[in-house]
């Protein structure tokens, strides 16, 4: 990113950036609430300027101090009122649970347990109240372990202890979040064993104002907080392109050869050996992995294929370009032919030039260059927040498999002599039917996620999408897809919002890697059909305009609607359900449950 990191940055310089960013109208505007029972009021600008550095405005909503429950109870409080996407809550333990401390000293197990069960209680009513009345996200604290209990090491030896009674009660409000849809945890605790807990409280501070945490501990607070909000947006990265020589491994492989290069379990070998196995780790986590390396591709391919220390070989990584062109325009090509936004790539390379001249040439990318120093290699994707998403689906753990079948039709489509044969070739079955339990996680990322083929761009978390699903006043229209070379997988939602002999299409997607083949018509088809199915007459729909999806802007009028209101940002259409252009192409065999 061109503005530095909320941990770099001057505070002078920060402050002066906010109040610039602020009247950006570009930017995408999310309301974002804090419940608290401390002061966080000098968290807030740190907050707000991180998720500026990745397009997000945060309109910020804060209750009053220690006036967490009026807000909650009351469905008129300013937190509804202000209809947040994300409600953070902040809670110091000592503040709700006085005497938990002293029971951790206590000489049974009961007081203790009997503690813990009051303080998720507390959490469990508070979650209950909220879910009355919205469906936003909610992250909610950890507590900090004591790093000096009172009882010294003797603690440690003591299931009843401070130290094992935090780290009881930390785990129960885990199990307690997994049990409310929508809710998650942000890990204050693992904050705090970052920086270490002399650099993260300020006992001063605390004393004074109520406000518990160092300047370091706020800008942390700020940076973790700020990764709910950008996995949310769909502004987390989605694959590391990586260099080759000094980078994947030590050595230059067309000099050293395939053998000669570094990597083993000795030093320095080692450091390239085990970043290949974390990027490995990520691959099983979803992040696509590409190669663009200046290089000869049958030394690069030589020593993927032969050398029994690497540990990613060719299949693993969904694009390759190696060659002698320039690395921005490599960049551009692999972006292309993965679909994806050059703004969801981070690029390592061990050359200064070249990161520099993608930093100038292309911004948008994240740049990393390998450390003078290997033995920080290791590290050079901590604390980003570069792969964070708000929850896991079975697709994360296929992608790369699914981009690999992508090449192999593209293959396809080069040796055949029209599209259309092209088409026939594939062999394509789609599926569509309403929404499964378990696709909501699915769903929920896609609408996070997609940018390009999308009309309105509405995002939507688990809790949201499982509310839509359970509402008689809407549907979730799902489609599913494979051909010859394998599955897509779940590649298309849309929403439908039904009123009386009329429905919306609030929210039109396909998956960038979809996007090509004809099977929106599916899709949309069988939008019209469940609109029939509820007695409907009339379709009304919208274009929301944003940076990406231009593709789609006439998507609507191609299909017979026609524009009621609207300006360059936003148009509102409708049609008459029987005056709808929808065509179920001949090359696709559809499936219904």
């Amino acid at each position: 990113m061109a503005n530095p990191d909320v941990l770099d940055i001057k505070f002078s310089e920060m402050l002066s950036k906010v109040r610039l960013l602020s009247h950006d109208s570009s930017l995408s505007t999310v309301n974002i609430a804090f419940l608290r029972n401390m002061t966080i009021e000098p968290i807030m600008p740190f907050f707000q300027y991180q998720c500026f550095r990745y397009a997000v405005k945060a309109n910020i909503y804060t209750c009053d101090y220690d006036n967490i429950m009026q807000d909650v109870l009351n469905p008129q409080s300013g937190l509804y009122e202000h209809n947040p996407k994300i409600i953070f809550i902040f809670i110091k333990l000592e503040q709700i649970a006085p005497k938990f401390y002293l029971n951790c000293s206590a000489p049974t197990m009961d007081h203790t347990l009997n503690s813990i069960n009051e303080v998720i209680s507390y959490y469990k009513f508070m979650l209950d109240a909220i879910r009355k009345n919205t469906d936003a996200l909610v992250v909610l604290n950890s507590f900090e372990i004591p790093t000096f209990p009172f009882k010294g090491i003797l603690d440690s030896q003591k299931n009843e202890g401070e130290v094992n009674s935090v780290r009881k009660l930390n785990s129960k409000l885990v199990s307690l979040l997994k049990e409310n849809q929508g809710a998650l945890l942000i890990d204050f605790d693992l904050i705090c064993s970052r920086i270490g807990s002399a650099n993260y409280y300020d006992n001063m501070q605390w004393h004074m104002s109520k406000m518990p945490f160092s300047n370091l501990a706020m800008r942390n607070i700020a940076a973790e907080s700020s990764k709910y909000v950008i996995a949310s947006e769909g502004q987390t990265k989605k694959c590391i392109i990586l260099d080759c020589d000094n980078t994947l491994w030590g050595g230059v492989v067309g000099e050293d050869g395939e053998n000669g290069i570094l990597i083993d379990q000795n030093h320095p070998g080692s450091y390239f050996l085990q970043f290949q196995k974390d990027l490995l780790t990520l691959k099983s986590q979803g992040v696509l992995l590409a190669i663009c390396s200046k290089n000869n591709e049958i030394d690069v391919l030589s020593a993927l294929r032969n050398n029994d220390n690497i540990v990613l070989k060719e299949h693993d990584f969904s694009c390759m370009k190696i060659n002698w062109e320039l690395k921005t325009d490599n960049i551009k090509n692999i972006a292309r032919e993965l679909n994806i936004g050059s703004q969801h790539i981070v690029f390592v390379d061990d050359s200064e030039f070249e990161i520099e001249m993608v930093r100038k040439l292309l911004p948008e990318v994240s740049s990393i260059l390998i450390p003078k120093n290997l033995s920080k290699l290791k590290n050079i994707f901590d604390g980003k927040g570069y792969f964070d998403k708000l929850q896991e689906s079975e697709i994360d753990f296929q992608r790369t498999q699914m981009y690999r079948s992508e090449n192999s039709r593209k293959k396809e489509l080069n040796s055949s002599s029209n599209i259309e044969d092209y088409y026939s070739s594939l062999g394509i079955i789609a599926k569509v039917s309403t929404i499964d339990d378990k696709d909501v996680a699915r769903v929920a990322q896609l609408t996070q996620k997609t940018n390009q083929f999308n009309l309105t761009t509405r995002r939507y978390t688990e809790k949201e999408i499982t509310t839509l699903q359970q509402s008689d006043d809407s549907d979730i229209v799902t489609l599913k897809a494979e051909d010859k070379f394998g599955a897509y997988g779940l590649i298309g939602v849309a929403i439908l919002k039904y009123r009386e002999g009329s429905f919306e299409i609030d929210t039109f997607l396909m998956s960038c890697r979809a996007i090509g083949r004809k099977l929106e018509e599916i899709l949309f088809n069988e939008c019209i059909n469940q609109g029939k199915l509820n007695f409907a007459k009339v379709c009304d729909a919208s274009f929301i305009k944003t940076e990406k999806n231009m593709q789609v802007e006439y998507f609507l009028e191609e299909h017979g609607f026609e524009v009621q209101q609207g300006d360059l940002s936003k148009k509102i259409y409708r049609c008459e359900l029987g005056k709808i252009h929808s065509v179920v192409p001949s090359h696709i065999q559809c499936l219904y449950p």
